[in-house]
């Protein structure tokens, strides 16, 4: 029975982790001229060997097609079902393992990406034996189908009459594989290193075995032949704690200890009676096993232990690096989290071993004796070769040559700066320029830019008069029942008038806020990529990038809401920020932002500079609509919802280069401005007039209430402001607010943002003066409060 040690020492460990000492003798030696025959003379030495092991020295090595219908009959019907559930489940697994190809951009003009490519030719080797592993097909031969491995090979030990198990012919059968060899052992590894007349020589070798094919797989690893891993004898580790069932643990240990008599089996607690429990356990169990005596040799191999704590039986595991760990505790999965060194993990008293062996569809071929500390599992990367690629454009190498040539000297390697240096000085004595649309390329996410937009045939035809059946509308005409114009022509050519500006640089948008998130979803990497954001400003930009899982660096505004350059241009330069987000005027501090300073920033910034010009209109500095053409990596937001008075339209504008306009177009969804909408904002835009006027009245309140604001008692500042609003600093800020919100006035309370703060938007006439006389009202209220 197994050995049982109560609260053994730290320092005990070590001894306490050791596996069965193999009774190798010269094991190495032997192996190695197993080999060497094999090498030197091929099938002749793999028949001598095959008699001497196997009792099977005549015949073919190669398995027929006939001897494949054979064994499908062999199978009852009940395992063919249990088999394909197994196929299913382990290739659902093993396919959510591709990894999509995903391609960096490091640098502007610097792209970087991997991608995974089958190994060519594959051995599977397949135990036999007295126990015939066609479980281990299932798990080697599924992955390496799905990873596309051009030649799959599998080779198993034939019975004394040169059969088979029907079991691992028909498994090899329902996942694909036809070339099959009769061969086990050390010789099998032999043949598939070396190659012999019948057995093909394959790239990489894979599949648990004893000791000889340990070894065997070991040392032509030595020679170039790649393996999966060291695996040995079997083994299991058990945390059970007082949750446990007993019966379960014993059995999942008793399931390892039947493997062979030189696999080992650990049982872990942090209670005495736990382990007795379950060591009474496995004296019944063990005794109606099939397998009994190897179990019973196992057994002897193996350890019962009583630790002080379950925390401490995940430092003895970890210690003990199981190719198989049973967490039958209450706290499993917190007991999970500080797993470090395991081939698989089972949490739960229904995780048993055997569903990982068979069916749950992880993998079972795992590191044993120790290996977990180093190696994994088999899994569908074990089946792949991961190729870097690399591309450097014109504007890439300007950019990190520098840095090349730098290193390269320092390393006194003469050749590899004069590589960099003859490619830099040939590109500044070229008058060739990277071109606009490469530049913008290679700031994209690779997705998007081999992205297909959605495409409508009703693209090709608008405008004209023919009967459309293509787009599942109502047929009946009331006015609306038509898809609008996806691409908006009418209204933005009608744009491109007002402002002057060529329609392939206007894209339409629901509200600008679409606009905010197509450009984040264009150009940043979610979960690597950053933007850099001004506060306080807009909080859109934020929430987008939350959205879009893309990180948030805050560079605050100067103490006169100017932006702070140096700061900015130094956090620009961590990796992975792709855009700045500026709005001018400003929001919610109403001032414009320095348009020098902004011009600096598209001069030196490599990434996307996004400038929110909401409130434009309202300020006699103007837009910056005219630095479009020689800013490419501009963009400019503008809105009907503030001048134009149809905020309830939804209806935003974005200005950029053709090279961004055309990737909005093909992210954004198909007709995302309504018939209504374009109708509207069409019928708007043939009387500009009336939203200058608008403008000039809201101009013309906004200066008589900072006037009336300015002369109030209670307030301290009323700053200046190019916008339709006014910040605002009380002296109270938050009896100011509750006080006009009791009242019928809702105002923006910025407190948070501008500490002190409540932004107020300018209203008609007489909701500016209501407000004027509640101001007065309160500042009133406070006195007599005080006296």
């Amino acid at each position: 029975m197994m050995k049982f040690y109560t609260y053994p020492k730290q320092r005990e460990w070590k001894s306490l982790c050791a596996r069965p000492a193999l009774d190798s003798g010269n094991l190495e030696q032997y192996v190695r001229s197993i080999l060497d025959a094999v090498k030197s003379h091929g099938d002749t030495a793999l028949k001598e060997f095959s008699r001497k092991f196997d009792g099977f020295g005549s015949g073919k090595f190669a398995v027929s097609k006939s001897e494949i219908a054979a064994a499908e009959k062999k199978v009852s019907s009940e395992l063919k079902t249990a088999v394909q559930l197994a196929k299913n489940n382990i290739g659902r697994f093993h396919a959510s393992q591709k990894e999509r190809e995903k391609k960096i951009v490091t640098a502007t003009g610097v792209v970087c990406w991997r991608k995974s490519v089958p190994v060519e030719k594959v051995g599977l080797y397949i135990p036999g034996g007295s126990a015939p592993l066609f479980s281990t097909l299932l798990m080697l031969g599924i992955p390496a189908k799905l990873a596309g491995c051009r030649e799959i090979i599998v080779c198993t030990p034939p019975d004394k009459k040169g059969n088979i198990a029907p079991e691992i012919l028909y498994t090899a059968k329902v996942i694909g594989i036809e070339k099959i060899f009769k061969a086990g052992g050390a010789q099998a590894i032999a043949a598939m290193a070396f190659g012999t007349r019948t057995i093909p020589a394959v790239n990489k070798i894979f599949g648990p075995g004893n000791q000889f094919v340990t070894m065997a797989k070991m040392l032509v690893q030595q020679q170039g032949v790649a393996i999966d891993m060291p695996a040995g004898p079997s083994e299991v580790l058990v945390i059970a704690d007082k949750t446990a069932n007993p019966a379960f643990v014993a059995a999942d240990l008793l399931s390892q200890a039947e493997h062979g008599a030189d696999s080992q089996v650990m049982l872990v607690s942090d209670e005495t009676q736990v382990v007795k429990n379950i060591l009474r356990e496995i004296e019944k169990q063990v005794k109606k096993l099939s397998r009994r005596k190897t179990a019973e040799k196992a057994l002897q191999n193996s350890r019962a232990i009583v630790l002080r704590s379950r925390e401490e039986a995940v430092l003895f595991s970890n210690e003990y690096a199981p190719e198989h760990l049973i967490l039958a505790t209450e706290d499993a999965d917190a007991l999970a989290e500080k797993v470090t060194n395991a081939g698989s993990v089972f949490l739960g008293n229904y995780s048993c071993e055997s569903a990982g062996d068979y069916a749950s569809g992880t993998n079972h071929t795992l590191p044993t004796h120790g290996f977990a500390r180093s190696y994994s599992g088999v899994s569908l990367d074990s089946f792949v070769k991961k190729i870097t690629f690399q591309e450097v454009s014109e504007e890439g190498i300007l950019n990190i040559g520098p840095a090349i040539e730098q290193m390269a000297s320092a390393e006194k390697l003469d050749a590899h700066k004069k590589a960099v240096s003859m490619r830099l000085d040939a590109i500044r004595q070229s008058p060739v320029k990277q071109s606009a649309s490469q530049a913008i390329h290679a700031l994209l996410r690779t997705n998007i830019v081999h992205a297909k937009p959605y495409s409508s045939a009703r693209d090709d035809f608008s405008g004209s008069n023919k009967i459309f059946l293509d787009a599942n509308e109502n047929p009946f005409n009331t006015g609306y029942n038509r898809y609008p114009d996806p691409r908006q022509t009418a209204l933005k050519e009608k744009i491109s008038g007002l402002k002057n500006i060529p329609a392939k640089n206007i894209f339409l948008g629901n509200g600008s806020d679409e606009a905010i998130d197509l450009a984040i979803r264009a150009f940043c990497n979610p979960g690597e990529d950053k933007i850099i954001i001004c506060p306080p400003t807009y909080g859109m930009y934020e929430v987008a990038a939350h959205i879009n899982d893309v990180e948030v660096l805050k560079v605050p505004l100067t103490k006169n809401f100017q932006l702070d350059l140096k700061n900015i241009m130094a956090f620009s330069a961590h990796p992975g920020v792709k855009m700045i987000f500026i709005c001018s005027p400003n929001n919610p501090t109403g001032n414009r932002i320095n348009q020098e300073d902004i011009r600096t920033l598209l001069e030196k910034f490599h990434g996307i500079v996004v400038l929110d010009e909401a409130y434009t209109d309202f300020s006699p500095e103007g837009s910056m609509l005219l630095q479009l053409s020689p800013f490419i990596n501009l963009i400019i937001l503008q809105t009907f919802s503030k001048a134009w008075g149809l905020a309830g339209i939804r209806l935003g504008m974005a200005f950029a280069h053709e090279s961004i306009i055309s990737v909005f177009d093909k992210i954004k969804p198909p007709y995302n401005i309504s018939e209504l909408t374009q109708r509207l904002a069409l019928e708007k835009l043939n009387d500009a007039s009336k939203k200058n006027e608008a403008v000039t009245a809201i101009n013309q309140q906004k200066n008589w209430l900072a006037e009336q604001l300015q002369n109030a008692d209670g307030i301290l500042k009323v700053y200046p402001s190019a916008a339709n609003f006014l910040l605002v600093r009380f002296n109270n800020p938050e009896k100011v607010y509750r006080y006009l919100l009791d009242n019928g006035i809702v105002v923006r309370d910025r407190t948070a943002a501008v500490p002190g703060c409540l932004r107020i938007t300018v209203g008609t006439p007489e909701e500016n003066k209501t407000l004027i006389q509640l101001l007065k009202d309160f500042h009133r209220n406070e006195k007599n409060s005080l006296h």
